[in-house]
C-alpha cells in the first residue's frame, strides 16, 4: 500500500514539474509572417511609394523551423535598384543561432493607359470616343503605351486592332494636321495673357512639329509648334 502511495506521489510530482519546466525549455521558432513582413518592408524602402503598386510575397512553409532571432532581421538583395517583376530578397539572422534564406516576391507597378473601347480597322482615324483609360501592370507595357490622348490627335491605325488592346506608338501613324497653304491660328500664350492671330502655313506639319507660318496682318514669318488641327503655338 505504501509502495503504491509512493509511486502515485512521484508520478504527481513529475507531472507537476513537467508543466513548470517544459515552457522554460521549449524552443521558440521564427514566425513566417515576420519574415514576409521584413521582405515587404525592404521592398517599400527601395521603391517610389507615390506610384500605383502592389507587392505579393511568396508563401513560406510553416513547417520551416528556424530559431527565433535574438536580433532584428536583416534584409538584402543583389540588385541596387528594384524593378517591377519577380524579386529575390534575402533575409538573415545574426543572432545567437544564425540563419539565412532567400524568398521571392512579385512587384507590380500599374499605370493608367489608353485602350480601345471597340475594334477598329486599318486607316481608322483615332478619336477620344474610341478609347478609355485602364489600369495595366507595367510588365505588360514593354512595347510602349499612351497616358494622354494628345500624341494620338490626328493619327490613324496602320492595321486592324481588337477591342481592349493597349494603344502603342507602332500601331499608329501621325497625319498632317496642317498642310502648306492652310489658314492657321497662331497662338502666343504666357501666364498673364493669350493672343491669337491668323496666318498661313508655309509647310506641312504633324502634331509636335515645328513649321513656319506667315502672319496675315503683319506679313511677318514666324516659327511655331503644331499643337492641333490648324493651330500653331509660338513663344
Amino acid at each position: 500500500m505504501l509502495y503504491k502511495k509512493t509511486l502515485k506521489f512521484l508520478f504527481s510530482l513529475l507531472l507537476m514539474l513537467s508543466t513548470v519546466i517544459t515552457p522554460a525549455f521549449a524552443k521558440e521558432y521564427q514566425q513566417m509572417s515576420s519574415i514576409k513582413e521584413a521582405i515587404t518592408q525592404y521592398i517599400l524602402n527601395n521603391i517610389d511609394t507615390q506610384q500605383d503598386f502592389e507587392i505579393t510575397v511568396n508563401h513560406l512553409d510553416d513547417r520551416l523551423k528556424l530559431p527565433k532571432c535574438t536580433l532584428p532581421l536583416e534584409t538584402y538583395s543583389r540588385y541596387s535598384t528594384l524593378k517591377a517583376g519577380t524579386l529575390s530578397v534575402g533575409v538573415r539572422c545574426r543572432g545567437k543561432q544564425p540563419w539565412s534564406l532567400y524568398n521571392s516576391a512579385k512587384l507590380n507597378i500599374y499605370k493608367s493607359v489608353l485602350v480601345l473601347k471597340e475594334s477598329i480597322g486599318r486607316n481608322t482615324l483615332i478619336t477620344p470616343e474610341l478609347v478609355v483609360f485602364e489600369r495595366k501592370a507595367n510588365t505588360k507595357l514593354s512595347r510602349g503605351y499612351f497616358t494622354d490622348f494628345s500624341p494620338l490627335q490626328g493619327a490613324t491605325s496602320v492595321r486592324h486592332l481588337q477591342a481592349g488592346a493597349v494603344l502603342r506608338p507602332a500601331q499608329f501613324i501621325s497625319q498632317k494636321l496642317i498642310k502648306k497653304g492652310d489658314k492657321v491660328t497662331i497662338r502666343a500664350k504666357s501666364e498673364s495673357f493669350t493672343i491669337q492671330m491668323s496666318g498661313h502655313a508655309l509647310s506641312n506639319g504633324k502634331l509636335g512639329e515645328q513649321i513656319r507660318v506667315k502672319n496675315s496682318r503683319t506679313k511677318k514669318i514666324v516659327e511655331g509648334t503644331v499643337i492641333g488641327t490648324g493651330v500653331i503655338s509660338v513663344n
